[in-house]
């Protein structure tokens, strides 16, 4: 009897018709939910004497105080993992640095590994990660040399200014002003490669860092040899930094980038099945639902709202609970949708780094690309099935249901036919919804386990004479057959979904109708011209679902297609080193160097998303606007003018203005630092830190953007003027105490 009531269980999951909870079925409907899912409630069947019996659906247990407070967090073991692997690199540089033989290596540079190791972002995908990583080894290298040449400048400066038998040590105002220069060049290059090319986000981070610590410090530097050891260190410190953040990488929970890809893929192609079984589930609950009746009845039930503010700040309405045609079940599968397209913005950033890195596995970079490429044709169709909802509420506003103004008794008998037709084509729908969305549900299970992205179901002994009759399970060989022919015999029932639909509403079809073009129209009439309309939109509003839930299915026959094939291949037998190929790599440089479209501002590495493939092609109105005045040049003395165009061209540019506007608020504070008085105070209080946090401030805007909404451009906007004036008024005792 246990077997019989899991059974039943199992078919309360399948969508049937009268159900009203279809969408909450399983679990893997609600990717990344941390709500549990709901079920019909059926009698149990008897239970044997001696045999306790089952619990009942209805009876849950009340979770525990600790399953709340996880519950209201909102974290995974993912992300939780993610926050211990990136708390360790600057927790083992901090710990170190206690122990006093690391404290001779570094001196009072330590605190430089703790920052590098952060910025290393350990937590990166292994892709990412690796790309990361060599570029900033590279920057800070080259800002290592850079930085050295200008220690080089400002120390000749002060050999060379300071008078026969003094010493070379204190303040010189030629070495400062030297370094004072180098500063504002380096931090005006640096930003404007920052605000060009987006994808050198943290490594201009790191680089300003680096010469804002060494063109203030150099101020004292009294010749090469200190200034050697002095850079030796810093460099030091940050390739230690880096090196804790790889080894973290690599040994604490390492993650590559084609895991995170594949569990996105699972999860999408999830959601994707749990849109559609929320889609059917709404069918189902517009049915019978009363879109003209007045919600404030609803909300008064009990007599009174809620007065008290702490309340009204809990009540906070969810999207979509003030529609007419809402429900719970279309509330549920706006929430879905949210999900489903937050989770299509990840993984298209995310698959471009899956394809580049070295990995174990079966799976080839061009299937990955090929997996994608036929996933997102099951997502567009999905969408616009999802938009139904938008479409009846338009239609409600549109005949202004929703202004609440008393009508003519004409105008209410209208409104109430239109819901009745409503409710006609959701009946009419449902049956075919119903089975076609169980049938897509056996081919994503089939797609996931072929690709052997979730485990295979625990098979149970089935009955000999039953065995033969059964249809092909999702993962097994026939599989893909079987689905075509439901996908085939669906789209041939809309001939007879058609027939039916014109014979209940008194449409008479001609003999030849099916084999002849719409060129009778007035055969197609109703018995009552004025309801032509009404039928019209009815089956039109028909035949656009079913053709979209079809284009989904189509969709998805490919995927299983495609998947099968590969195991046909053989490509699942065993797994293997997979390199990327030769123009995957060649593409990897060239998008390095080259502008991209950044459209995931929502992750933290979308500054890090390299990649040509990425950018967006909106056409030639969008892209860079031509001179109508000015021809191409056609010799070489119009060519070199042309050249010599550019110059001007550059300095009037987006990105040089972000990096004038980065120096004059570096320079705010960092001018104290090269002048006599305030030297000393700027260099004991570490005030190069208020320096970089102005300059790591600022983010670069578009053209169309003012300057204020600068950080550090526009002081009062972040209340610092106070702290600004503190600072100078601080300076200036300073000086006056000397």
């Amino acid at each position: 009897m246990a077997e019989s009531a899991e059974k039943q269980k199992m078919h309360d999951a399948t969508p049937v018709n009268g159900s009203n909870d279809t969408s909450e079925q399983t679990k893997n409907d609600e990717v990344r939910d941390g709500s549990s899912s709901g079920s019909d409630e059926r009698p149990a069947p008897a239970q044997p004497a001696g045999v306790a019996a089952p619990k009942q659906d209805g009876e849950k247990k009340k979770p525990s105080k600790l399953k709340q407070w996880w519950d209201k967090l909102g974290l995974d073991l993912m992300t939780v993992k993610m926050m211990i692997k990136g708390s360790i690199p600057p927790t083992v540089a901090i710990a170190m640095y206690q122990s006093k033989p690391v404290a001779e290596v570094y001196q009072t540079l330590g605190y430089l590994v703790a920052i590098s190791s952060i910025l290393g972002f350990a937590i990166m995908p292994r892709g990412k990660f690796i790309q990361h990583m060599t570029l900033s080894i590279v920057a800070i290298c080259f800002a290592a040399a850079l930085n050295l040449l200008a220690c080089y400048c400002f120390t000749q400066a002060r050999l060379h200014t300071t008078p026969a038998g003094q010493p070379l040590t204190g303040y010189n105002s030629s070495a400062s002003a030297v370094a004072a220069l180098w500063l504002i060049i380096q931090i005006y290059v640096i930003n404007v490669v920052r605000a060009a090319r987006p994808q050198f986000q943290f490594q201009a981070i790191l680089c300003s860092i680096f010469c804002i610590v060494s063109l203030t410090y150099g101020t004292q530097f009294p010749d090469m040899a200190y200034a050697t050891s002095f850079m030796r260190r810093l460099l030091e410190a940050f390739l230690t930094g880096f090196a804790l953040a790889t080894f973290t990488h690599f040994f604490v929970f390492p993650t590559s980038s084609r895991l995170v890809v594949f569990k996105q893929l699972t999860g999408y192609m999830q959601l994707l099945n749990g849109v559609l079984k929320t889609q059917t589930a709404y069918m189902v609950s517009i049915e019978s639902h009363d879109p003209l009746k007045p919600k404030a009845a609803e909300e008064t039930a009990d007599g009174k709202k809620s007065s008290t503010k702490k309340k009204k700040k809990k009540e906070k309405k969810a999207p979509g609970s003030d529609d007419i045609w809402g429900t719970p079940a279309s509330m549920k599968m706006r929430e879905l949708m949210a999900k489903l397209t937050e989770l299509h913005t990840k993984l298209h950033a995310d698959i471009i780094p899956a394809k580049r890195e070295v990995a174990w596995g079966k799976l080839e970079s061009h299937d990955l690309t090929e997996l994608w490429k036929l996933t997102r044709s099951v997502f567009l169709p999905v969408l616009g099935l999802a938009s139904m909802i938008n479409i009846l509420e338009r239609q409600a506003e549109l005949h202004g249901w929703k202004d609440e103004v008393e009508v003519s008794q004409e105008v209410s008998g209208t409104r109430h036919q239109a819901v009745d037709t409503v409710h006609e084509a959701m009946r009419f729908l449902h049956k075919p919804f119903a089975e076609m969305t169980a049938t897509l549900d056996g081919a994503f299970q089939h797609v996931l386990l072929t690709l052997e992205l979730v485990k295979p179901p625990k098979k149970k002994p089935a009955d000999e004479e039953s065995k033969g009759n059964e249809a092909p399970a999702p993962g097994t060989s026939g599989f893909a057959e079987t689905y075509k022919k439901k996908v085939d015999d669906f789209y041939n029932s809309k001939k007879s979904s058609l027939e039916e639909f014109c014979t209940e509403n008194g449409i008479k079809l001609p003999p030849d109708f099916w084999e002849s073009s719409f060129i009778h129209q007035q055969s197609l009439s109703p018995e009552q011209e004025t309801n032509r309309d009404r039928h019209q939109r009815q089956l039109f509003f028909v035949l656009y679902l079913e053709y979209l839930l079809w284009r989904a299915a189509k969709g998805v026959l490919e995927l299983v297609l495609y998947v099968d094939k590969r195991k046909q291949e053989g490509a699942f037998k065993r797994s293997k080193l997979i390199f990327p190929g030769s123009k995957t790599i060649y593409n990897w440089v060239k998008s390095t160097w080259h502008r991209e479209d950044i459209s995931q501002e929502d992750s933290f590495t979308a500054d890090m998303d390299s990649g040509g493939m990425e950018s967006l092609y909106l056409g030639e109105g969008f892209g860079k606007m031509k001179d109508p005045e000015h021809e191409a040049p056609r010799n070489a003395r119009e060519k070199f003018g042309e050249a010599v165009r550019k110059i001007p061209y550059f300095f009037r540019s987006d990105s040089s203005a972000f990096g004038f506007r980065v120096v004059a608020a570096t320079m705010t504070m960092g001018i104290v630092c090269y002048l006599r008085a305030t030297q000393q105070f700027f260099l004991v209080n570490r005030l190069l830190w208020v320096c970089d946090e102005r300059q790591d401030g600022n983010r670069s805007r578009s053209a169309d953007e003012s300057a204020g909404n600068d950080y550090g451009c526009h002081l009062d906007e972040q209340n610092r003027w106070p702290e600004y004036f503190q600072l100078r008024d601080a300076c200036f005792r300073y000086s006056s105490r000397k």
